[in-house]
């Protein structure tokens, strides 16, 4: 019977530091900024960008509970992050945090400037393992990271890099308006 009672105790307990829910227990939501979707993006320094990954990669890995699939490719794109800002470039990192009752970063870009080209190159997306599509849709941040980019004279954006490494990406934001 006490084992009964700890697990329910600890499978209560584990749900409800599930940092998707409000305390109230309804779901996050958030909204895009009304006047200008770029205002949803900002500039991070490479250690900042490091700080939030890494604080995600603590919670999955502390959690208390099984690595799901989900987890794994997060685990993997934030090792991969890691390993950029580990090195000196050139890269450009941007947090996507759109509006809600708690101001969360919910995914991280890495890009890159090419000046011969002028274009801007989407090199990594890392996503918060706090987000969810129900919440809202990645579709947003595409729709954002353009906006940013097409606003700039003379550059383009290219995301070829991104689609080619991210099979998530490319089947979601390339094949949006193709179904």
């Amino acid at each position: 019977m006490n084992c009964i009672i700890l697990l329910l105790f600890f499978f209560v307990g584990a749900w409800s530091l599930n940092p998707i829910g409000l305390p109230s227990g309804n779901q996050k939501k958030y909204t895009i900024n009304p006047v200008s979707r770029v205002n949803d993006l900002n500039l991070l320094t490479p250690s900042k960008a490091r700080f939030i990954t890494k604080h995600w990669e603590n919670n999955i890995l502390n959690s208390g509970l099984e690595i799901m699939n989900e987890d794994v490719h997060i685990l993997n794109k934030i090792d991969e992050l890691i390993g950029l800002t580990a090195n000196k470039n050139n890269y450009i990192y941007i947090s996507w945090t759109p509006s809600s009752v708690i101001d969360d970063v919910l995914f991280i870009i890495v890009g890159e400037t090419k000046s011969d080209k002028k274009e801007f190159v989407i090199k990594l997306i890392v996503q918060s393992p706090f987000w969810d599509s129900k919440q809202i849709s990645s579709e947003n941040l595409k729709y954002a990271i353009e906006e940013l980019i097409y606003g700039i004279d003379n550059v383009s954006l290219n995301m070829t890099y991104l689609y080619d490494n991210d099979l998530r990406y490319k089947l979601s934001w390339l094949t949006i308006n193709k179904i």
